[in-house]
């Protein structure tokens, strides 16, 4: 879920309420994430996801994904099926 800045600080602990029940913040300069907040207990796949997003190689806007014009070929479990763990 991305947040801006002000938002983040006028409403910190809604937001940290939010991370305790498992959700992850992706923290918005200019609608550009800069930073994120993560809960303390997260699935081993979670790493493998950020590192994807940092390589441009993965990207959610936290809508609903629609898939890729130029998918890339990867191994190991389809990033759907991390998205579902990670929820839960």
């Amino acid at each position: 879920m991305p947040v801006g800045i002000r938002e983040l600080k006028n409403n910190l602990s809604q937001y940290l309420d939010k991370v305790k029940r498992g959700d992850s913040l992706g923290i918005t300069d200019r609608g550009k994430i800069i930073a994120y907040i993560l809960p303390a207990e997260k699935s081993p796949n979670y790493e493998e996801l950020i590192r994807m997003v940092r390589e441009d190689t993965a990207a959610w806007r936290g809508g609903k994904p629609a898939g890729s014009v130029k998918p890339v070929k990867v191994t190991g479990k389809p990033i759907s099926e991390i998205v579902i763990e990670e929820r839960r």
